[in-house]
């Protein structure tokens, strides 16, 4: 086994390094923060360590079983002709298995072919197309459902429009099964990160109306935004609503003393400063202000942002241990596509998506039923 080690900024840069060292095939088995640098321990960076391996013998395994699958059939296609008029031969698995490959294959290359072109799509399964295109699903969800609505559009000549949609849902539900969920409970502090502008204030004061009055939880709240002052003041004034208390904090010292002051608390619900989530200084100032405490990382990302930008955003944040995606501004865009796009992209549950304004209103908790009543909204 070949395993390589990559010291990067972010898990995106190791990326092409680990394709064009090791291959497609290559898996990453380890990530972890290191600091690099300095003098006598001082003036350290903080970096991302990837591992990274090549399992060159499963590989060359797999290759060489394959070309022997492939030139089993190519012999059983050559005597064919011979024994048409005599008793079939018996086919072993071996035949069978490069049999169905070769059809998968064949199957596989002429549906992608068809889905390359839209005008050679059927026209009952074009608006399926135009409505994925439109909710900015990626390319790999397009054409893995529209893949599968060809080979299912085979068996039913006559099929309609709406069955071409019906199957379209059943395909995702099929998807959503798979998607990643919350693997433990919440900790008792939870940290809400993000970039500038996607709403953590108002959705953390949501959340702890949620908690306060419907699952009567006491509550107390921290923020670390001192950078924009109407911040504090904001969240101050929803904890004067709710009448919970709330600590500011500016370092680790702080944040431990605040802690130990809301101790009696049920839960601790703690806001940071969004800022340019490009720069990572701003991602080391908070894990040196995180650092020691044992608490669930909320990533929050909005709807109204480019997909690509969520991204970015999503690997920035990655060294922090984010457990779960909260999605907010819904109200503001008719896309969904990016909501998918996120959990087949990423192990990462988005288990919160806002609405609007309203506090403590104007949150949902996503569900499989609420994501394919969503998916088809836009219809």
């Amino acid at each position: 086994m070949k395993i390589k080690r990559y010291v990067v900024t972010h898990l995106r840069e190791a990326m092409p390094l680990i394709r064009q060292e090791l291959g497609q095939d290559a898996v990453i088995l380890n990530t972890k923060k290191v600091k690099v640098g300095g003098i006598f321990g001082l003036f350290q960076k903080h970096r991302l360590e990837v591992l990274a391996a090549l399992d060159e013998e499963k590989v060359a395994k797999e290759e060489t079983e394959f070309a022997t699958l492939l030139q089993s059939e190519k012999k059983r296609r050559e005597e064919a002709p011979e024994r048409v008029e005599e008793q079939p031969p018996k086919v072993d698995k071996q035949q069978e298995a490069a049999t169905q490959v070769l059809g998968e294959l064949k199957s596989m290359k002429e549906i992608m072919m068809q889905m390359l072109e839209n005008e050679r799509l059927p026209k009952q399964l074009m608006p399926v197309q135009v409505f994925l295109e439109a909710q900015e699903f990626s390319q790999a969800i397009r054409s893995g459902v529209m893949a599968e609505l060809l080979i299912k559009s085979k068996s039913y000549p006559s099929y309609t429009k709406e069955d071409a949609f019906t199957w379209m849902r059943q395909k995702f539900a099929k998807r959503i099964k798979n998607y990643p969920s919350i693997r433990s409970e919440p900790k008792k502090i939870r940290c809400f990160v993000g970039p500038t502008g996607v709403g953590k204030t108002t959705t953390i004061a949501k959340i702890a109306g949620h908690l306060l009055l419907k699952e009567r939880q006491s509550v107390g709240l921290i923020t670390s935004d001192t950078y924009r002052i109407a911040a504090v003041e904001q969240l101050r004034t929803y904890a004067d609503i709710l009448g919970i208390p709330m600590e500011v904090v500016q370092s680790p010292a702080d944040l431990g003393q605040s802690l130990e002051r809301l101790s009696a608390c049920d839960i601790i619900l703690m806001d940071t400063a969004g800022r340019n989530y490009q720069q990572y200084s701003y991602i080391t100032q908070l894990e040196t202000l995180l650092s020691g405490q044992e608490m669930s990382i909320t990533l929050m990302l909005s709807l109204t942002h480019r997909y690509s930008d969520m991204k970015l955003v999503a690997d920035n944040f990655h060294s922090l241990g984010v457990s779960e995606v909260i999605m907010t501004k819904m109200d503001e865009t008719t896309v969904r596509g990016p909501i998918f796009n996120f959990m087949e992209d990423y192990d990462l549950p988005i288990t919160i998506l806002t609405t609007g304004q309203n506090v403590p209103d104007d949150l949902v908790r996503t569900t499989p039923e609420f994501l394919l009543d969503l998916l088809m909204e836009g219809r």
